[in-house]
């Protein structure tokens, strides 16, 4: 073999090289692109559901009459900020594999759009928790009073017979 096919040789792996490398590079730039427009995308309508909690939240005081009479929403509220709260978990752990992750720089903002994800998350977890606890308070105070019985101490028998328990 003469020089020459040795430095053809090594050029044909140098660019070989140089190729892979760029695709490489451009794929994960693909990635990290794709990764940081769908957390833009979950983090704006994780704060649109947030905003909306807080206007429903403030709009509470006006309404007159029991909202949540047979539970329904005290459940399904409590199921969505059960899914929030998931969200939430996953998104940290997602955060800490792109942390950990060697092909990944700070500058590459695959981080700090994780944790504009988890925030917005976290606000809309405490969002659902004020609007459930309020409509609960609402409720409570919208509600009919209620007439009750007044018993003796000698009454303790009649009183646990009236709430069922005897």
């Amino acid at each position: 073999m003469t020089k020459l096919d040795i430095e053809r040789a090594e050029l044909r792996e140098f660019t070989a090289g140089v190729q892979a490398g760029a695709a490489r590079s451009l794929d994960l730039l693909r990635v990290i692109e794709s990764t940081i427009d769908w957390l833009a995308r979950l983090t704006r309508q994780l704060s649109a559901d947030a905003e909306f909690a807080g206007k429903v939240n403030e709009g509470l005081p006006e309404i007159s009459g029991v909202i949540d009479a047979d539970g329904d929403f005290e459940k399904t509220l409590l199921s969505a900020q059960e899914v929030v709260e998931q969200l939430y978990e996953v998104l940290i752990e997602k955060r800490q594999h792109g942390r950990d992750d060697a092909m990944l720089s700070e500058d590459d903002g695959v981080e700090s759009a994780y944790t504009e994800a988890i925030a917005a998350s976290a606000d809309l977890h405490n969002a659902i928790n004020s609007l459930r606890w309020n409509i609960g308070e609402h409720d409570i105070d919208a509600a009919p009073p209620q007439l009750s019985k007044s018993y003796s101490a000698g009454d303790i028998d009649q009183m646990f017979a009236d709430l069922g328990i005897l």
